[in-house]
């Protein structure tokens, strides 16, 4: 049976909410149990180049545990604020547990291992140069190459498909980790098996509300990442936490997390067979991951609090 998801044309089980934080407006996602009561309050963060609908999947399995759900877009991307400004930008998931323990109890992420705040400023250049080369796209996300490249509805629908694992006629991929997008592809790429027509014509329009000038901004703010991350050098995170690792992911390969232990003491580790679209690729299996595991945390814990 196929998993149950979170329909982009319209769905009874979500709202579009906005709020205004920090004089940006926000967009998100909010969905409840229909009787009104939750036992705790998720939040659903995602990443470039993601949107809210990203946890289509996992939304109805979370609600289903009586879980109220809040899945942002965020800052730049969709229906939130694209400021020009990098400065609104930061680092999120890890660095909400380090920042403010005292707001979340339990933290799980997707493919994204843990990277502790540096003591030293390294630039994404010499990692690149030096230790992980597969990181070589940042530089070219941060360049500002590609917006040069990507403007109309259909290109930034070709981006989407290069980022997404779509092939030319002779399957060639748009998208090398090594390099970056593939711009002699764009024009060239056939649907993603991830993502239905209708998916990703909701995609293509929620990102051409802004274009991609404020999503590739994340990739710009190491610098004052790190100036701001001097003041928690030293914490920890001490709350449970999940780190699901896509065994495929090209551009997070395995070996990244073999040290999150020293850092996140109470971590538990799964793994999947996926690339980077772990929680579109095998939607079942991570969806048992996460339920899984939150429900064993409500009872060791012998409480429901905050997620």
């Amino acid at each position: 049976m196929p998993v149950d998801k979170i329909r982009v044309s319209g769905d009874s089980r979500i709202e579009y909410k906005t709020t205004t934080l920090n004089g940006h407006n926000y967009s998100y996602l909010l969905s409840q149990p229909k009787s009104g009561q939750y036992k705790a309050t998720v939040f659903l963060i995602h990443g470039f180049p993601d949107l809210s609908m990203g946890w289509r999947y996992q939304i109805p399995m979370l609600v289903d545990m009586e879980l109220r759900v809040v899945a942002p877009d965020c800052l730049g991307y969709g229906r939130t604020d694209a400021p020009d400004e990098i400065a609104p930008g930061a680092a999120l998931a890890y660095r909400i547990a380090l920042w403010h323990p005292e707001l979340v109890s339990y933290l799980f992420t997707v493919c994204v291992p843990y990277a502790r705040p540096m003591a030293e400023n390294i630039s994404i250049e010499e990692l690149v140069r030096k230790a992980t080369p597969h990181f070589a796209y940042q530089l070219q996300f941060k360049s500002g190459e590609v917006e040069k490249v990507i403007q109309s509805k259909e290109e930034i629908r070709q981006l989407l498909l290069a980022l997404y694992g779509g092939r030319t006629e002779a399957g060639e991929f748009g998208f090398d980790a090594h390099k970056g997008v593939l711009f002699d592809k764009i024009g060239k790429l056939k649907p993603s098996r991830l993502l239905s027509e209708e998916e990703l014509e909701f995609y293509t329009n929620e990102y051409a509300r802004s274009g991609i000038h404020g999503p590739l901004n994340w990739y710009r703010i190491r610098d004052m990442n790190y100036e701001d991350e001097l003041a928690i050098l030293d914490r920890v995170i001490q709350i449970p936490t999940l780190f699901i690792q896509a065994l495929r992911d090209q551009a997070l390969p395995s070996h990244l997390g073999k040290s999150m232990a020293k850092q996140v003491p109470r971590l538990t580790l799964k793994q999947v067979n996926t690339a980077h679209w772990a929680l579109w690729e095998k939607p079942e299996e991570v969806n048992e991951i996460i339920g899984t595991w939150l429900k064993d945390q409500f009872v060791a814990d012998g409480r429901i609090g905050k997620l």
